[in-house]
Parts: structure tokens; C-alpha cells; sequence
């Protein structure tokens, strides 16, 4: 029996996201698309700072249930706008 995508998404929450072997932060949340509900895009806080911001999935190149494998570094995240948190 197949679980459905949301369900497997959600395992996502508290993930590690790596470029290579390099940790840059944990999934604390998901954007999903309001029509077909996929997930588009992965909240998570990096840096000295703790910046929080919204990486896309294209960025993904690699995926389990614990860990997400970015095909970029933490420079290309610096280019993403900073997430507002009113949303």
C-alpha cells in the first residue's frame, strides 16, 4: 500500500539539509502549492545568524526521509530573500 505524497512530506520536518557533507540547517517547515499541494519550497535557518529562508526543491538533488542533499552551498542561500514571518 502507497502512502500519500503530504504524508511522506510531512517526515520531512526536522530533516537535515547538506551540501555534500556540509550540515546548513534543518527543514522547519513547508510551502506548499495551493492547487496541487506539492511542496515547493523548504523554511529552515542557517548561518551564525539563523537566517530563515524559503530554498526551493529544484534545489534538492538528493532526498530520505532524514536527510535532504543540496546541489548548492550556503553563498547561494544568502542570494534568497530572507523569509517574512507573517506570512
Amino acid at each position: 500500500m502507497f502512502a500519500s505524497t503530504a504524508m511522506i512530506d510531512t517526515q520531512l520536518m526536522g530533516a537535515e539539509m547538506t551540501f555534500g557533507k556540509t550540515l546548513i540547517g534543518h527543514i522547519e517547515g513547508l510551502v506548499r502549492d495551493p492547487i496541487s499541494h506539492r511542496v515547493r519550497r523548504l523554511i529552515t535557518s542557517y548561518g551564525l545568524a539563523g537566517r530563515r529562508v524559503e530554498v526551493p526543491m529544484e534545489w534538492v538533488i538528493n532526498r530520505s526521509p532524514s536527510r535532504l542533499v543540496l546541489g548548492v552551498g550556503a553563498r547561494s542561500l544568502d542570494d534568497l530573500p530572507a523569509r517574512n514571518e507573517s506570512r
